[in-house]
């Protein structure tokens, strides 16, 4: 392979490692999230109507 070509192969597999490490924090943020939220319902009466929907907008 040319020279040409190796760089290129080395540029995009440090994008793909950026591109990795990113999916990697949006993963763990989004846990964190689902174990806050799991922590809140938890709290509340599982018998009791929902106070706001999934999207957080208050239920009528």
């Amino acid at each position: 392979m040319s020279e040409q070509a190796n760089c290129l192969q080395a540029e995009m597999l440090a994008e793909m490692k950026k591109q990795t490490a990113l999916l990697e924090q949006m993963e763990a943020n989004q846990s964190m999230l689902i174990q806050a939220l799991a922590q809140d319902q938890a709290e509340q009466d599982p018998e009791a109507p929902p106070m706001t929907y999934m999207d957080g907008t208050p239920c009528r």
